[in-house]
């Protein structure tokens, strides 16, 4: 398992903003493993439901929550993960990113 970054680029800072607060807080939950009820609608204000992003118990192989950051209109999430990469992208379009990559190392010794 590897520390992944994947950056979703938002239309604004603001944006970017709400965002990586409803995904901390899904995060938490999620890692708390309170799937008893449904999921609180962490994403009704980007009309996405929240239900159709959890993951069951065994896909998730995070040693502890991913976390979301704010770079200006851009959320940088941060897992340590090697299972669920493709389902942070999909959440992060799906919640308005128009443009969503994974950082390679190389990327981040140039920077």
């Amino acid at each position: 398992m590897e520390e992944v970054e994947i950056i979703g680029t938002f239309d604004s800072e603001e944006t970017a903003r709400g965002v990586a607060k409803a995904l901390n807080a899904f995060f938490g939950w999620l890692f708390e493993g309170n799937r008893e009820s449904e999921p609180p609608p962490f994403f009704a204000d980007f009309g996405v439901n929240t239900e159709d992003y959890v993951l069951d118990e065994g896909d998730i192989d995070w040693p502890e929550p991913a976390h979301a950051r704010v770079r200006g209109p851009k959320v940088a999430v941060t897992a340590e993960t090697s299972q669920t990469v493709d389902t942070l992208q999909e959440l992060l379009e799906a919640l308005g990113a128009f443009d969503v990559y994974q950082v390679d190392d190389e990327e981040e010794e140039e920077d």
